[in-house]
């Protein structure tokens, strides 16, 4: 029986695409949503009221593309360190802060939904702590994939853009742990920025996938890993 195999370069794709999509459809909403206030509300509060689909259905999306790219990077790494730990923390980042966050909804804010008061609800609670956690699992993730850029001289600037995703997620938390002191728009700001370094890293990763590869997979590494990870179109004429 013939193993289905989805090849590397549409899960490494998932990752190229997984930001700009959330981000336009999280911008449209906030912008066009009655009664969000960006200078007020956190975007994680569209999950609730009668569009709450929207960006609920936004939410799993994402999780689902970055669970995928999870896939793709764990075939590009292969070797060394954080090879294994830091996409299946990728993946994980995807289940708990997106796929969890649109499963339990988040609760009312101040003047959102027009014509509700705030509450606190248990789903609520598991929301902001699927967000929460999501952040410091993101934040294990970057830290092992930097030590992954590490371990190779050809590639060792790269691991200044795995650990530039620290201080968005660093604000991030200290939103969540302090939002009375921090102005909303650092929150944005952080979230925002956080997609720009997974857009990249998956650029990057991507582009080693079509045009570069020999470089991206050891040349050392098992003829079999090798058409795993090319998804059974790797030249390994070079390896």
């Amino acid at each position: 029986m013939t193993k289905l195999t989805v090849p590397t370069g549409p899960l490494l794709a998932c990752g190229v695409v997984a930001g700009p999509i959330y981000l336009a459809v999280t911008v449209a909403q906030a912008l066009t949503r009655d009664g969000f206030d960006p200078s007020q509300h956190t975007w994680n509060v569209m999950t609730t009221g009668d569009l709450g689909w929207i960006q609920r259905s936004n939410l799993f999306l994402a999780g689902v593309l970055t669970v995928l790219f999870a896939v793709g990077v764990s075939r590009v790494l292969q070797q060394g360190k954080g090879a294994r730990w830091g996409p299946r923390l990728l993946g994980l980042y995807g289940v708990v802060a997106h796929l969890t966050g649109a499963v339990f909804v988040a609760d009312p804010q101040p003047g959102f939904p027009p014509g509700t008061s705030p509450v606190t609800t248990w789903h609520g609670i598991v929301h902001l702590a699927a967000r929460g956690g999501g952040y410091v699992v993101l934040l294990a993730a970057s830290l092992l994939i930097a030590a992954w850029f590490a371990t190779d001289g050809r590639r060792r600037g790269w691991a200044w853009l795995a650990l530039a995703v620290v201080p968005p997620i660093v604000a991030g938390v200290a939103h969540e742990i302090l939002p009375s002191t921090m102005p909303i728009v650092v929150f944005a700001v952080a979230l925002s920025l956080t997609w720009v370094w997974f857009t990249t890293l998956a650029i990057y990763l991507y582009r080693y996938r079509w045009g570069g590869w020999q470089d991206a997979v050891p040349r050392d590494a098992d003829p079999e890993k090798k058409i795993a990870a090319e998804g059974g179109r790797v030249d390994l004429g070079n390896g």
